[in-house]
């Protein structure tokens, strides 16, 4: 009889992981007392003036110094969040803003709302992230924004990406959706860009369901977030005045008292994935095929929101990372194949389903980013519950993996599962 769980053997594992999002008492007494406040919405005029007794207010001063930033706007997304940070960055119609193509499609799309054109750069083979050669070569008289994505919370290369915007006056506004806690020589990631930002739906580390929040160390781009995200109306004596065309995009009053109980996690969810990482790493370098990607001395910590291992095929006799990850699953490791999303590739880019005609300049369907075209055939995804589990839970990942390697010739007659 086979070993392996995928042809009918014993799995290593049955038991679940730890389940998300993480709550208890606590964020039941915040939603209660905002319930029994009756202030409900974080508009300013509920407050009369006095923010300081506002939830978001509060979360937004909290937030903004947990990563080492001096100012922050709570969103109702964090689609809304990229939104007010690419217009506060001066994004408008016809100009560019460079991303890389293996991301959520909310990168992008805020650009379009604004007119604007998304132009997809490769990545880094070794990491995923936007790779600093692709944006050199991808900058025009049209550029605005350079736009990272800290891909699973492994930060993208800050330095290079910094020297680069500065040298060619370009500002860096980051998608740190993925981000929460993650440092670049030793400090948050948030502190590197003008404007950094986050994402609190229900996958990530930190969440509320929904919600977004920009960070800035610069004044006067917080003010210019602060009053887009409020309905126009700005700070001060023009709270009561509409002085921008701006959106209605605050986060409500319970997003933001879940958020505030949700932080106090942050850091004891942060030092167990990254220890439970190092586990891991180090168990699976014995048996070789899967490690994480390449160590940088400069990230000092990352988030792990969605983490990925780099995939040899050539250590598991060839077999393709789909049946690999179909194995795997079998044995009570949750994961897949995958290296992001390809938004090139999507109707909406490929067939120039845009509302704004100054969108459709870039023919999307020439764009060949091959490196992250290449990822999902090198890489593995698992959800972060894995590493937020026990040092038996990821002894047991390191298990399956090893019991696959020795029945590797099980695998070549499968097929990569279909899902």
């Amino acid at each position: 009889m086979s070993e392996l769980a995928i042809k009918g053997g014993q799995p290593v594992r049955t038991a679940p992981f730890p389940q998300r999002p993480l709550f208890d008492e606590r964020e039941l007494a915040a939603l209660q007392q905002v319930l029994y406040s009756r202030r409900w919405t974080s508009a300013p005029y509920i407050f009369g003036g006095d923010m300081s007794l506002s939830k978001v207010y509060e979360l937004e001063q909290r937030y903004a110094a947990f990563h080492d930033c001096q100012y922050a706007v709570a969103t109702g997304s964090g689609t809304d969040a990229l939104q007010i940070a690419y217009a506060a960055a001066g994004l408008g119609p016809g100009d560019e803003a460079i991303m890389p193509p293996n991301t959520f499609i909310a990168t992008a799309t805020p650009a379009l709302q604004l007119g604007a054109v998304p132009v997809f750069a490769d990545v880094d083979p070794e990491t995923l992230c936007l790779s600093p050669e692709a944006v050199e070569a991808a900058i025009t008289e049209r550029t605005r924004l350079i736009v990272p994505v800290h891909l699973g919370g492994y930060p993208a290369d800050m330095d290079r990406l910094s020297e680069i915007a500065a040298r060619h006056g370009l500002k860096l506004v980051a998608d740190a959706a993925h981000a929460h806690g993650s440092e670049w020589r030793g400090k948050k990631v948030a502190a590197f860009a003008e404007l950094s930002a986050f994402s609190f739906q229900q996958d990530k580390q930190i969440t509320c369901g929904e919600g977004g929040i920009v960070t800035t160390n610069d004044a006067t781009l917080y003010e210019l977030c602060y009053t887009l995200h409020n309905d126009g109306r700005g700070l001060g004596e023009q709270g009561s005045l509409f002085v921008a065309q701006g959106w209605n995009f605050r986060m409500s009053e319970f997003q933001a008292a879940l958020l505030l109980v949700q932080l106090e996690r942050l850091d004891e969810m942060l030092e167990r994935k990254n220890r439970n990482a190092k586990r891991l790493g180090e168990g699976l370098a014995e048996l070789g095929g899967l490690s994480w990607p390449p160590e940088d001395e400069r990230i000092t910590r990352q988030s792990y929101v969605y983490p990925r291992l780099r995939y040899d095929a050539a250590a598991f006799a060839g077999v393709p990372v789909a049946t690999f990850a179909a194995a795997l699953r079998a044995e009570g490791i949750p994961c897949a194949a995958g290296g992001g999303w390809l938004l090139y590739k999507h109707p909406v880019f490929a067939e120039q389903r845009f509302r704004f005609e100054t969108s459709k300049r870039l023919d999307y369907t020439r764009v060949h980013c091959p490196n992250a075209e290449a990822a999902p055939s090198r890489w593995l995804a698992f959800p972060q519950e894995v590493l937020l589990g026990s040092g038996k839970d990821i002894d047991d990942f390191i298990e399956a993996v090893a019991k696959i390697k020795r029945h590797l010739g099980e695998l070549h007659p499968l097929q990569p599962a279909q899902r």
